[in-house]
């Protein structure tokens, strides 16, 4: 075995190992019942012994989602979502947790957008004036609209616990049910995402969190080259990225939907030859959640560096206990014949700046 060789297999390993922490091959668990999952239904998980990923488990299905970066969060908690009429929503208990935007006109202590999606007056700090602050009403049970109490459904709320909501009678905000109080969460922006694992999620260790079956939201492209997403659960059988869209010089997102599928053979041709042995080892070594990883990764890179011969991809890494970020790059470069290939499986760039939301 060269040097080279050496350490490119190092290389990758590294990478793997440190910024894809549960790539590594898991014992085959049986799933008799589903207890765990029920008892964990709608709640936020944090993989503690990990670097902190957060998942939610979706009551619908009793899966576990990857939340990823906040704005992956965001994306992933607004897609679960199940619109509901204002009428319904008001019948949940309304917690008062940050709002992102810290934008309030009236000095309530309830922010516009906040103040939006209740029906209140973002710019009179008591709507129905009565002489009591809209959100003294709240905080007391009262309704800030008139001189009413809420009219508050605890049963309503308990059967809908740990599911995420969209007001669409409104501008469809989300809102979290949480599982321990069955109250509502605002999900105005990513970092409201973000809070919410790191004030609600349940540490959970690798063990357990195997016991629960994963789902995921799989990126895909279209022809203007805008992401979206579907629930579906990735297998070898499904076209997961449109390759025929994209160009042949974006050859990194066709090398991410064979790793992505596990198809080796199709993977090595969009690599330059000397990376046919680290491909096929890296294929071998991951099982399903760390193919996802490794090509979501790749999948979710910006050009950020072109010429005639070379292109650099990069994408970021969030580690969510830590609230780091971990750039990665991956590497093109044209060859002799006019093909574009990947000449790495991505280069990690540890950062100690903490991200800004």
């Amino acid at each position: 075995m060269t040097s080279t060789f050496k350490l490119k297999i190092l290389t990758v390993s590294i990478i793997l190992l440190v910024f894809c922490p549960f790539i590594i091959k898991k014992a085959k668990s049986n799933f008799p019942d589903l207890a765990l999952p029920q008892k964990l239904a709608g709640r936020i998980l944090l993989q503690v012994e990990s670097l902190g990923e957060a998942w939610y488990i979706n009551p619908s299905n009793l899966k576990k989602y990857y939340l990823g970066r906040p704005s992956d969060a965001f994306e992933i908690m607004r897609i679960l979502g199940i619109g509901i009429t204002n009428n319904d929503l008001k019948k949940i208990p309304l917690a008062l947790n940050s709002d992102s935007t810290n934008i309030d006109n009236d000095k309530d202590g309830l922010s516009n957008d906040l103040e939006i999606a209740l029906g209140t007056n973002p710019n009179d700090s008591d709507t129905d004036h009565d002489g009591y602050q809209d959100k003294i009403e709240i905080e007391n049970n009262y309704n800030p609209l008139n001189n009413d109490i809420l009219n508050l459904d605890l049963n309503f709320a308990k059967i809908n616990t740990g599911k995420i909501f969209l007001q669409t009678e409104n501008k469809g905000q989300s809102w979290y049910i949480n599982p321990i109080n069955n109250k509502r969460y605002f999900l105005n922006r990513p970092s409201d995402a973000f809070n919410i694992m790191r004030e609600l999620g349940l540490g959970i260790t690798n063990e357990n969190l195997n016991q629960i079956n994963s789902n995921y939201l799989i990126p895909t492209k279209n022809i203007s080259g805008e992401k979206k997403a579907t629930s579906t659960k990735p297998t070898t059988d499904e076209k997961l990225f449109e390759e025929e869209k994209i160009s042949e010089e974006e050859v990194i997102f066709q090398a991410a939907s064979a790793i992505l599928k596990n198809d080796p053979e199709k993977a090595i041709q969009y690599f330059t030859p000397n990376m046919e042995t680290p491909v096929r080892y890296t294929l071998n070594f991951l099982n399903e959640e760390g193919r996802f990883t490794l090509a979501n990764g790749m999948y979710g890179t910006k050009l950020i560096y072109s010429n005639d011969t070379k292109k650099t991809y990069s994408s970021h890494l969030y580690l969510s206990l830590g609230g780091y970020m971990v750039q990665v790059d991956y590497h093109a470069e044209k060859q002799p014949n006019g093909k574009w290939l990947m000449i790495d499986l991505g280069e990690g760039i540890p950062t100690l700046e903490e991200k800004n939301i």
